[in-house]
């Protein structure tokens, strides 16, 4: 019995059953838990709410971790985003901020865009009816300055309305080119029905206003009609020629045309040489023709020989202005116009010393 006592007073086994109470209190039992319980399961299942802030990291030894306070200074409340100036946000359950103000400036774009497509189809229109408007003027124009003629009925012949009015358009297109002026000047054309029949304008007419009236028919070769120009005889001889050189058609104008005559009533001058490339390509040179109506079959002798320097185009009377030929007005009228042209320019460049 007495040993049993014993057994159970050992003072070391009291001291390996018992722990010191200090002992107890300060070793930890086991890992720490998480202040959040743990990692986060998947993602947030909504924004952040405004209530909560940012959690708090805490650092080794802080008594949050075993269930004490920190004396953390509170945040400021949270709200939702915020936007830029002058823009609208607005949230959806998905979270997406969707910002207005991109949509309105879409929006602001499809609209200018649409302006500018109604304000080209507007000018487009517009444009059109200009168009529209011009050609009726143009159509106008013609119609007053090239008023239909009526056809002139003489004594075996018969001159076209659409003959007569070539004679009055060239009078005008002449006129306003200030080739000729007042009533100088004539042109004249071969017919194109019936062979040696001669039109020639009436002597003292009025060629910028020319007319059925203005015009008078005769033959060639033979004595000019009743009114016909003094010039009747050149203009027979330039219509000869052309009829050979362009197989019976022909035209022959005269036109006082203000360089050329100028630059012919030099004494000491005989010909006319062009010095820009279209006149002296075309033309070559023109001899001058000293005019002799006193002994016209001796001027008819020189016109010929004149003619043949420009290839039968025309030839200059000295102070008296050009006779050009051609198959048909408009061509003779190219060749005193072209000619003109090249005297104006010899003019201005002996003018400038060049």
């Amino acid at each position: 019995m007495g040993a049993s006592m014993a057994e159970e007073t050992n003072p070391k086994d009291n001291e390996s059953d018992e722990m010191p109470v200090e002992a107890a209190e300060v070793a930890p039992q086991g890992p720490p838990s998480t202040p959040f319980g743990g990692p986060p399961q998947g993602p947030p299942s909504g924004p952040p709410s405004p209530s909560r802030g940012p959690p708090t990291r805490q650092g080794a030894g802080s008594p949050t971790m075993f269930g004490g306070n920190s004396p953390s200074s509170p945040s400021p409340p949270r709200g939702p985003p915020s936007a830029p100036t002058g823009a609208q946000t607005m949230q959806t359950g998905s979270g997406v901020v969707v910002n207005a103000g991109v949509e309105n400036t879409i929006e602001k774009k499809k609209i200018v865009d649409s302006d500018e497509k109604a304000e080209l189809e507007r000018l487009r229109g517009e444009n059109e009816e200009l168009r529209q408007g011009m050609a009726v003027a143009a159509e106008v124009i013609q119609d007053v300055e090239n008023p239909p003629m009526p056809p002139i009925v003489g004594d075996g012949f018969v001159v076209p309305g659409e003959v007569v009015g070539m004679f009055s358009s060239l009078g005008r297109q002449l006129h306003k080119e200030r080739l000729i002026h007042g009533t100088a000047g004539s042109f004249s054309m071969l017919s194109r029905t019936q062979p040696g029949l001669v039109h020639i304008s009436r002597r003292g007419a009025a060629l910028g206003q020319l007319n059925e009236s203005d015009i008078v028919t005769g033959r060639l070769g033979e004595a000019g009609p009743n009114g016909a120009h003094e010039d009747w005889q050149i203009h027979s001889v330039g219509l000869a020629i052309s009829s050979l050189e362009y197989e019976g058609l022909g035209a022959c104008i005269h036109v006082q045309a203000p360089y050329t005559t100028t630059m012919s009533m030099e004494k000491d001058r005989y010909a006319l040489i062009p010095k820009d490339h279209d006149g002296k390509t075309r033309f070559g040179r023109a001899t001058i023709v000293d005019v002799q109506y006193k002994d016209m079959e001796g001027y008819l002798v020189e016109i010929t020989e004149a003619l043949k320097q420009t290839g039968n185009k025309l030839f200059v009377a000295r102070g008296h202005g050009i006779y050009a030929l051609g198959s048909t007005l408009l061509e003779a009228w190219g060749n005193a116009a072209a000619f003109e042209h090249s005297m104006r320019i010899l003019y201005l460049s002996e003018l400038a010393d060049l």
